[in-house]
């Protein structure tokens, strides 16, 4: 059932971004939220107390392992009764279906604010479900990514139509890609100072591989210092997933502006 709930979730982000940009996309988004939050409450419904073990994913050794791999760390431990999440993810869900409703077939005239108000809610709700024990399944594989890159997709499609140059449009999809992931970033640094224990919490993680050496840092890195959050919230959230992001929404809004720009065109 747990996967099946993460697959309704990933179509319900999907589907919200692409109705943000795409006004007949709408309703199949309401409908896909209104499926995604009734499938949580009626699996949770009746359920005793949850526990979530929290992992930070990070590139290291697993093991004895010669390789370098994605190994997957514990950071905490939440317990809370099994119908919290559903409430905290059906929360977010009947706010977006009803703005989603108030617009109607309007188009946005702001390429940027609707996204990143899906990209930072949608981000206050991951850490809610988090939070309140919600199934591994449903937020832990993929993480921030599942919504996020939705949202970005949503910028993609809003901005291509407007941009009035290259410049303006490169500048426009990468301002929303960093800037949908910042929030993330600043309760990273928050998380890990204050020892939270979220999946966000990098303070006791050392044993990473240093991207550069293919390598584990040699000292290790000392847990609450400066370079061992620059490798691991840093540069992931402000540098690293913003460019894998920017990979492909780029090349989405560039193949739509051009296509945009010409489609009026005689030949």
């Amino acid at each position: 059932m747990d996967a099946l709930l993460t697959c309704l979730h990933l179509a319900a982000y999907l589907a919200t971004g692409l109705g943000l940009a795409v006004p007949r996309w709408r309703r199949v988004a309401i409908v896909a939220l209104a499926v995604a939050a009734t499938a949580g409450l009626a699996t949770s419904l009746g359920a005793g107390e949850r526990v979530l073990t929290t992992v930070h994913t990070y590139a290291g050794f697993e093991g004895m392992q010669q390789e370098v791999s994605m190994v997957s760390f514990p950071t905490g431990t939440v317990t809370a009764p099994g119908w919290q999440w559903a409430v905290c993810f059906g929360v977010f869900a009947l706010a977006w279906a009803a703005a989603l409703g108030l617009l109607r077939d309007r188009p946005l005239r702001n390429p940027l604010l609707a996204p990143l108000l899906f990209a930072w809610t949608a981000t206050a709700a991951w850490l809610g479900m988090e939070a309140t024990a919600a199934p591994a399944a449903v937020v832990q594989p993929v993480g921030l990514d599942r919504f996020l890159w939705p949202a970005g997709l949503a910028c993609s499609l809003l901005v291509c139509r407007r941009a009035k140059s290259f410049g303006a449009l490169f500048l426009q999809v990468g301002l929303a890609v960093s800037l949908a992931r910042l929030p993330a970033a600043l309760f990273s640094k928050f998380a890990s100072d204050g020892k939270l224990g979220t999946t966000l919490d990098v303070s006791s993680v050392r044993d990473i591989v240093n991207p550069m050496t293919q390598m584990q840092f040699d000292p290790r890195l000392q847990p609450g210092s400066s370079e061992q959050q620059f490798w691991l919230i840093w540069l992931e959230h402000v540098l690293f997933f913003p460019a894998v992001h920017m990979m492909s929404l780029f090349g989405i809004a560039f193949g739509l502006w051009l296509y945009y720009r010409h489609e009026n065109d005689p030949a």
